[in-house]
């Protein structure tokens, strides 16, 4: 049974939540996306490729519980859980030749929050140019990139504990598109994180990404692609988590994403972490092995290495590699 103070944390939630909804989808964008019908009507694509390999092991459910700087790719908010300074890396060979990197750095503002930046960059390698006889003519090197800054801030109950107050976090963000030509815009995440409820087990949050914003290639422009997500982290013990998201992106069928955390103590500076997940991001999309994921980490003192493994089915695997420092 919810406590009447869970309870109230359930209403006070809801309400910015659905008021963040309305704002961002009226009535007639929403009636133009979020469906199957809207597959490939969106740019920047590689906004949407996740970054940190312990995001991608519990199969992209990772808004809720994401407490260092990866958390700019996620949710902002998280940003609130650096208590000093936080430094990742990622590396991932991903698909056809493609891979991609990902650097942040993030650290603790004291009472008022936290604040960090990052950089993604995602590389397409070398493209054949041929002219309209089909004879080739050179190369080119196609690649996207984000610039991220960003913060998180408690909004209420300054006088409670920290577990106990909401968290507001906000990213701006300016993206660069290179084909042959290149062309850049600006966007923001917003971010939002409950209170812990349930005897400090349980925790929700809400993240819109990639709110605003267009590329334009040739003639034709293109929005960024809106991200929703509603995300849930349950610690069941003290060493075994699970996570939950519900993601909607405006240029596809929404779709359910999970995961699960085991941490194993190997000794007092040790932790070794099994991980896996799944989502039903376009299911039947493609065939073979997909929608699943796994991995492992290790943390040494405040060191912590981290590897995933994505089959996407006749498409080929992702594995991610990625690293933090917190100091």
């Amino acid at each position: 049974m919810l406590t009447r103070r869970d309870q109230s944390y359930v209403g006070a939630a809801l309400m910015p939540a659905l008021l963040l909804c309305a704002a961002l989808l009226p009535a007639p964008a929403a009636a133009q996306g979020f469906d199957a019908g809207s597959a490939g009507t969106a740019s920047a694509q590689f906004l949407k490729v996740a970054s940190g390999a312990r995001g991608a092991a519990l199969g992209e459910a990772y808004s809720a519980l994401a407490d260092d700087a990866f958390a700019l790719d996620w949710n902002p908010a998280g940003l609130i859980n650096v208590k000093s300074n936080s430094m990742v890396f990622m590396h991932s060979p991903y698909l056809a030749g493609t891979f991609v990197d990902y650097f942040a750095y993030a650290e603790t503002a004291g009472d008022v929050g936290a604040w960090g930046v990052s950089f993604k960059y995602m590389n397409y390698g070398k493209i054949s140019e041929t002219d309209s006889s089909g004879l080739e003519i050179g190369t080119f090197s196609p690649y996207d990139s984000a610039l991220n800054v960003g913060f998180s801030c408690y909004i209420t109950g300054f006088n409670k504990d920290p577990e106990e107050r909401f968290v507001l976090g906000a990213t701006g963000k300016f993206v660069r598109s290179q084909i042959k030509g290149s062309d850049n815009t600006v966007s923001a995440d917003i971010g939002l994180i409950m209170p812990y409820m349930f005897d400090n087990r349980f925790r929700l949050s809400l993240a819109a990404q990639n709110i605003m914003g267009t590329l334009r290639y040739d003639k034709e422009e293109a929005t960024l692609p809106l991200i929703l997500r509603l995300g849930s982290a349950t610690s069941l013990t003290d060493h075994f988590t699970i996570t939950a998201d519900v993601v909607a992106t405006r240029d596809n069928l929404p779709f359910l994403a999970m995961g699960g955390e085991l941490k194993l103590p190997a000794s007092e500076e040790t932790d070794v972490f099994l991980r896996s997940g799944f989502n039903t991001r376009a299911i039947s999309d493609i065939g073979g092995t997909r929608n699943v994921a796994m991995g492992a980490g290790v943390r040494y003192k405040a060191y912590w290495v981290d590897y995933a493994f994505s089959p996407f089915g006749d498409l080929g695997s992702v594995h991610r590699i990625s690293a933090a420092i917190t100091f």
